[in-house]
């Protein structure tokens, strides 16, 4: 009897947050393989002790499975597929839910017992990042990053308490990672997933928006400042995780963010993800993340630092 899984989605962060998942499956006893459902989530399986393999879904053929095989497609269940989540809809069907509480949903009724406890991945440890506090500012959504100018003065905060700080991200592929790094603030590429897992594992804390790599940086148990948009739903509760909330986003960017239905999707037969959203508002000032200020951000990771 083997086992499939299907995360929620096909980001690198609907990955990092179903990997306390696959664990429990893999404990079980029974041959674990992953549904990979982009590139995104391509290069960690080696990682997660215990997996039989993973899969493309684009090559993945359910109707080929042997008896007793089970196939856990994580999008197929109400709680994914009956609204978008953060939508007016999801919110009246199940008030305060946030991702841990749609996983256990989820896997109490496909019978899948977890406690949703974090079991870090294997990690080359970097003894030079131990007091370096780890950035990460872009994000494959244009509209979940906060300001350029928010990061240059959270890094003068920490360098007057003499912490030092890194940038990862690619600049090539985000304007305001491309942004900090021009205006100096140090960079480190990290060309493979497995490159991120060593740096952000090694490093006193992590400052992150709302993107895979903070989702794995919680993963790890490292102390995490998260910046989030009012649509937190991936927002976990973990002890060592500081959450920041942007104010609702005007009109026009609801409008955007629900016009379409990528809930009723459950499956992602092309190797490839979606167009991610943009801002509808030109002026930064004006956008939900600009509120959130470097001095708040600063008095969390104090905290955290602690």
């Amino acid at each position: 009897m083997a086992y499939y899984l299907a995360p929620v989605s096909n980001g690198l962060g609907d990955l990092i947050v179903t990997i306390p998942i696959l664990q429990a499956l893999i404990k079980s006893g029974h041959e674990t393989y992953l549904i990979m459902r982009s590139p995104a989530q391509y290069g960690l399986s080696g990682k997660i002790d215990g997996l039989a393999g993973s899969i493309k879904e684009s090559e993945f053929k359910p109707e080929a499975l042997k008896p007793g095989d089970r196939f856990f497609n994580f999008r197929d269940h109400p709680l994914q597929s009956s609204s978008i989540w953060g939508s007016k809809e999801f919110n009246d069907l199940y008030p305060g839910y946030k991702i841990l509480d749609v996983l256990k949903g989820i896997c109490r009724d496909f019978q899948i017992d977890c406690d949703f406890s974090l079991q870090p991945l294997s990690f080359q440890r970097r003894e030079d990042l131990s007091n370096t506090v780890i950035f990460i500012p872009g994000s494959a959504g244009h509209f979940k990053c906060w300001p350029d100018k928010h990061w240059l003065a959270l890094a003068q905060l920490l360098k007057e308490q003499e912490i030092p700080v890194l940038v990862i991200g690619e600049p090539e592929r985000c304007q305001i990672v491309a942004k900090v790094i021009e205006a100096g603030l140090p960079h480190e590429a990290t060309p493979g997933i497995c490159d991120a897992l060593d740096v952000i594992s090694s490093a006193r804390a992590v400052v992150a928006v709302d993107t895979g790599l903070m989702h794995l940086a919680v993963h790890q148990g490292v102390p995490t400042v998260s910046i989030f948009r009012y649509n937190n739903m991936f927002m976990r509760p973990y002890k060592h995780v500081r959450s920041l909330i942007a104010s609702v986003c005007p009109a026009v960017c609801l409008e955007r963010e629900f016009a379409d239905s990528p809930n009723e999707k459950l499956a992602y037969p092309v190797w490839q993800l979606w167009e991610p959203l943009t801002c509808a508002l030109d002026d930064e000032r004006e956008r939900c993340l600009y509120g959130i200020t470097p001095h708040a951000v600063f008095v969390e990771l104090k905290e955290l630092l602690s």
